[in-house]
């Protein structure tokens, strides 16, 4: 039988450690395989005296090598923290001690190459709360898509009485809800607050779903139903074991937090969302919900008691309508598609595959195990500076026929051609030499092994685009956790080797293109912007299709010549601009760097500028594209900015006016200086929030809320909202926006001689 893995654990049971595997089978069945496995690490062989000295351990001599080739132990201990304190032990007395940091379940998983799916193979017998239950089985890894089972939550709590009122689930076809004293058609009423958590726990056991999302629901959701489960004396466990739940809190937005439940996932639909398909404005659901789905929340009053006690349907309603939203948003995305897609790359739990750490490592060591090679364990230590890649100055102003050059994945394609690993990396002089002066060994690697297998796989799988993505993120990750201290490969000279070469080949490519006669404007990291003289499209893209071949074939000779290894580099032709723009700084004679907009038949495509930018209202935004349009399609854009100026002054875009700029720290500790955003959430009084909403009055910065009679500044918008984009604009045609909107030429000294 096929099944997929959701949740790798262990048990210790008496004297023995057991694996615990929990999933889905391709029957729609439940299952928990049950493994028994002895926690190890290495040390090297000529640490083993010493290390028994210490104390008295099992241990197995192997063939294994480390990075230096040196023979290495097996060291066993009973359960899986004695590791972490033999390991302390022995570090104390300078016995280094390799891969002694890999969580227990995970090394099962690396030592027999498992990933997310698996063929089990044995007898099984019914579990409390899993449908079959096998005890060492014959487990083998395997490929295939088998559906999880899906289930939305959410919650609403009384802020008056603390407690939990309504509850609701939705599986993609159905409902069920939990209301608290209230008789509500087609929900479950319940009369007191431990009598609704007790069949909310039954409920969540008895559809024994795989994965459980929400949106905030683990910081909110979960936490708050944990509260609530103790002060009743309930069991908090909710998983396929009588386990109780466990959580891992994050502080900052940029982590999501985590819980751990036996069997199942706990998936955020707001990380889900951030990390893998969009950036929004804020990180609401109503704002997910409109971009994705066209739909919003329910509208109700904020006092969820009051609401209670006067329309308990209503509450119902809003309840399953966030529920639904939620989960109909991460169908609409795919996203848990994409999550499985990844476990099923990288061997990792669902709730852990954004981790570009666990991904490397996960990938590494099983390579790593099948070469007879050990890792160094995690070592930590202060962060080196990583020089990043190159930005070229550019050279401002408006061009025709602009041709986008990219390296595809230039880093992985740099550790692939340079064969970049921690285990060639070496101090003696090879071929090899990167810019920032370290060798690389010729030898067989893994890192670019690694690489190069799944570069093959995303050519494959080039009609499934979650796969596509999946693959994509998990190469682009590899050059950063080389810079991490958190890494245990950690190394800054590698890091900074990645970014050297780019830098090199990204200055070798401009060069080139330049000796063929066309001149390169801007280079970015991977990119180069080159005009290409053209007097029409089809001119241009002929152009661009040949320098692509000429870079590529130029490529192919030098690599082989000068490092005697096998190119995969590959520079490709993007994009073509009819029309391009790249705006100079503010108050400076130079280009602007990272900004730049181009006219793609009807579209114009920016990037950087303030039209992608949050803290920029809808006015500068609608105001600049339109602006950039007319200008690259020479219409008439001095009227524009004429009746623009006029609408605005007249009341007709105050729809467009509103600030959204994010708080991220408690306004009491903004002391220093008071930014706008600030002030106008001050002002609120019960902010809380991450994103306030605000408009420029005659009397300062307001939140939206209490906008009532006030007076807009419409002054304000116009010098610091349309004056500086179409300055940065009209520079390139010896206008300003004041004589445009004016009708009056500034006078220049020249006028008075």
């Amino acid at each position: 039988m096929k099944g997929f893995i959701v949740h790798p654990t262990y048990d210790i049971k008496g004297n023995k450690v057991f694996v615990e595997l929990y999933g889905r089978l391709e029957n729609g069945e439940s299952f928990l395989c049950l493994k028994e496995y002895r926690p190890y690490f290495f040390i090297r062989e000529k640490d083993l005296n010493s290390a028994l000295e210490i104390e008295n351990f099992e241990y197995e001599k192997t063939d294994f090598l480390n990075f230096s080739k040196e023979k290495v132990v097996k060291v066993y201990t009973d359960i899986p923290s004695d590791v972490k304190r033999l390991r302390r032990e022995f570090e104390k007395n300078n016995i280094e001690c390799y891969e002694a940091d890999i969580k227990f379940a995970y090394r099962f998983l690396f030592d027999h190459d498992i990933y997310a799916v698996i063929d089990i193979n044995g007898e099984y017998k019914e579990g409390e709360r899993v449908n079959r239950v096998y005890e060492d089985p014959y487990l083998s890894p395997s490929e295939g898509d088998i559906p999880l089972r899906v289930l939305s939550m959410d919650i609403e709590v009384d802020e008056e009485t603390q407690e939990v009122v309504c509850v609701s689930f939705y599986d993609g076809r159905k409902y069920k809800s939990f209301i608290l004293k209230k008789e509500v058609e087609g929900a479950v009423s319940l009369s007191d607050e431990k009598d609704l958590l007790i069949e909310v726990k039954k409920y969540i056991i008895e559809e024994d779903p795989d994965i459980i999302v929400g949106w905030n629901v683990i910081d909110f959701d979960f936490k708050y139903l944990e509260k609530r489960f103790s002060k009743h004396k309930i069991t908090f466990d909710l998983g396929r074991s009588e386990r109780g739940t466990k959580f891992r809190t994050e502080r900052s937005f940029i982590r999501a937090s985590r819980v751990s439940i036996d069997g199942r996932m706990v998936l955020d639909g707001m990380y889900l969302v951030r990390d893998f398909a969009l950036k929004l404005e804020d990180y609401k659901l109503d704002t997910a919900a409109f971009e994705v789905l066209g739909e919003r929340k329910i509208e109700i009053e904020k006092d969820i008691h009051k609401i209670l006690e006067k329309n308990p349907e209503k509450l119902v309603e809003y309840n399953r309508k966030d529920a639904e939203l939620v989960y109909n948003i991460i169908k609409e995305k795919k996203l848990i598609e994409f999550s499985k897609k990844m476990a099923g790359i990288t061997g990792l739990q669902l709730d852990r595959v954004k981790g570009s750490i666990a991904s490397f490592d996960s990938l590494y060591l099983r390579r790593a195990r099948k070469r007879g090679i050990v890792c160094p364990s995690v070592k930590g230590g202060e962060k080196k500076h990583v020089i990043g890649g190159l930005v070229r100055e550019p050279l401002y102003g408006i061009y025709d026929y602009v041709l986008l050059f990219d390296f595809r994945s230039l880093y992985p394609s740099i550790i692939a051609t340079m064969n970049i690993d921690p285990l060639t990396f070496t101090e003696e002089k090879t071929k090899i030499k990167a810019p920032n002066g370290v060798y690389f060994k010729s030898e067989r690697a893994i890192l670019p092994e690694i690489i190069l297998e799944l570069m093959e796989k995303r050519k494959k799988v080039k009609h499934i685009y979650e796969e596509q993505y999946a693959i994509k993120i998990i190469m682009n990750s590899f050059f950063g956790v080389l810079g991490n201290p958190n890494c245990r490969f950690y190394n800054s000279k590698i890091a900074n080797a990645i970014t050297a070469f780019g830098r090199f080949f990204l200055n070798l490519t401009t060069e080139k293109v330049e000796e063929m006669g066309y001149k390169v404007i801007y280079g970015d990291t991977d990119s180069i912007f080159v005009v290409s003289n053209a007097e029409n499209c089809e001119e241009a893209g002929k152009i661009g299709k040949n320098i692509e071949k000429s870079i590529n074939d130029f490529y192919e000779s030098y690599v082989k010549e000068n490092y005697g290894t096998k190119n995969y580099l590959m520079l490709e032709f993007e994009k073509l601009y009819e029309k391009f723009y790249l705006p100079k700084q503010r108050h400076l004679e130079r280009g602007a760097k990272k900004r730049y907009a181009g006219l793609m038949g009807e579209k114009v495509d920016i990037v950087g500028l303030e039209y992608v930018r949050r803290d920029w209202t809808d006015l500068a935004k609608q105001f600049q594209y339109n602006l950039l349009k007319k200008v690259f399609l020479n219409e008439d854009y001095e009227t524009y900015i004429k009746e623009t100026v006029e609408n605005l002054k007249s009341g007709k875009l105050d729809s467009l006016l509103v600030y959204k700029k994010g708080v991220r720290k408690d306004l009491e500790s903004y002391t220093k200086t008071t930014p706008p955003h600030v002030k106008a959430a001050r002002k609120l009084g019960n902010f809380r929030d991450r994103v306030i909403k605000y408009v420029m009055t005659k009397n300062g910065p307001e939140p939206v809320e209490n906008l009532g009679r006030v007076k807009i500044d419409y002054n304000h918008y116009i010098e610091k909202q349309l004056k500086p984009i179409a300055d940065s604009l009209l520079v390139f045609f010896n206008k300003s926006f004041d004589e445009i909107v004016t009708e009056k030429k500034q006078a220049t000294l020249e006028d008075f001689l």
